[in-house]
């Protein structure tokens, strides 16, 4: 097992990460799954939209009380569409959501255990940099360009019903190895990754 990052409560946008923690319907392995698959639906969905995964991990952290887990994935400079990255951001919360529900014990509260604030921020913060506006709550401003998170979302639940059964491959692996690399999730799946973007493939030159 590799060691944790300095910043493992971070997401790449340096914003705090909420970690999953066992209460009293899930069991300790169902929280770890839980995570898991919600990292693994980040890679895939984001893999769809032509991103290259660099690195994936989810492992149990270091908790105050009880026990917790978290995870992360880091990605190689790749091109994809606004609305791409959106959709990716939304999908780990969605993964989450569904795999809560198949278990049989989904309860409307839920919908805190498996929302993810800091990855709804990352898309917010991405796509805004780039003048494509998120409406949180409420419909886009008139004039902008952007879209609804809830549309987001709908996008992100198609994802990953198509992608349902890979995702469930890439969190049975992280569950396994807890930290992979982007040719690790290749070489499972047995298909190339995206490609870098060109700008990257020149700054490594």
């Amino acid at each position: 097992m590799s060691a944790l990052p300095d910043n493992w409560d971070r997401d790449n946008q340096g914003n705090p990460k909420k970690r999953a923690s066992w209460g009293s319907r899930l069991d300790v392995d169902q929280v770890a799954y839980l995570t898991a698959v919600h990292e693994a639906a980040h890679v895939l969905v984001g893999w769809q939209h032509g991103m290259r995964v660099r690195r994936v991990w989810s492992r149990e952290v270091p908790a105050e009380v009880g026990r917790s887990w978290t995870g992360c994935v880091s990605w190689d400079l790749s091109d994809t569409t606004l609305l791409g990255y959106a959709t990716m951001c939304a999908a780990g919360e969605r993964a989450a959501a569904r795999y809560v529900k198949e278990l049989g014990v989904w309860e409307p509260e839920d919908i805190e255990l498996v929302r993810a604030d800091h990855d709804r921020l990352s898309a917010v913060e991405g796509c805004g940099r780039s003048g494509f506006h998120i409406a949180v709550d409420g419909p886009v401003p008139k004039g902008a360009w952007g879209m609804r998170w809830s549309q987001v979302i709908e996008y992100a639940d198609v994802d990953v019903d198509a992608q349902w059964a890979d995702i469930t491959t890439l969190t049975r692996a992280l569950m396994q190895r807890e930290d992979m690399t982007g040719p690790d999730v290749a070489a499972l799946f047995s298909r190339p990754l995206p490609p870098m973007s060109v700008a990257e493939q020149g700054a490594g030159a």
